[in-house]
């Protein structure tokens, strides 16, 4: 939530926001394209592109700009609904129709506002294509207005979930 309250803090609105706090072992790291802010656990690396339906930034142990990563976190963008006959709260439930579909439902929460958005989650342990036998415990936060929709997703495999959870930007 930090993360995403950071990031949807407008250049323009920028002297008005909070300071993001940023605690030991962390650095503050700028969002490209809106100039957001978040804390980063130091040591981890930062990726940022534009994508086809909006921005995606993701915070990782791993370098995810060589390949994929196991432990981090990542912020995707979403807008332009109309194009596709959708809106952004039709977007959002048909995303978290198939994540429980797909994956071990562990906990979620009704929608509820979160400043100009709503807010919903979901908590899941989906397979690890690359280690059978293995999971990945991950959560989703979304956050969605009538414009644009944000899908935070942080996530770890299951063996390292709780020394990662301590490390949740």
């Amino acid at each position: 939530v930090l993360a995403l309250a950071a990031l949807l803090a407008a250049p323009a609105a920028a002297d008005e926001a909070p300071p993001v706090p940023v605690p030991d072992g962390y650095v503050l790291q700028k969002l490209d394209f809106t100039q957001g802010e978040l804390a980063r656990p130091k040591g981890w690396f930062y990726a940022s592109s534009a994508t086809d339906s909006g921005w995606l930034w993701t915070i990782s142990k791993e370098d995810s700009t060589k390949g994929a990563y196991a432990t981090g976190m990542r912020i995707q963008m979403f807008a332009g609904f109309e194009k596709y006959g959708m809106t952004s709260d039709s977007f959002v439930q048909a995303f978290l129709k198939r994540e429980s579909e797909t994956a071990t439902a562990l906990s979620d929460c009704a929608p509820s506002q979160a400043g100009m958005f709503t807010r919903q989650c979901l908590e899941v342990l989906e397979p690890d294509h690359e280690h059978p036998g293995a999971k990945f415990h991950i959560q989703y936060s979304i956050f969605r207005n009538d414009k644009m929709a944000f899908i935070v997703t942080f996530g770890a495999p299951e063996a390292q979930w709780q020394r990662s959870e301590e490390r949740r930007v």
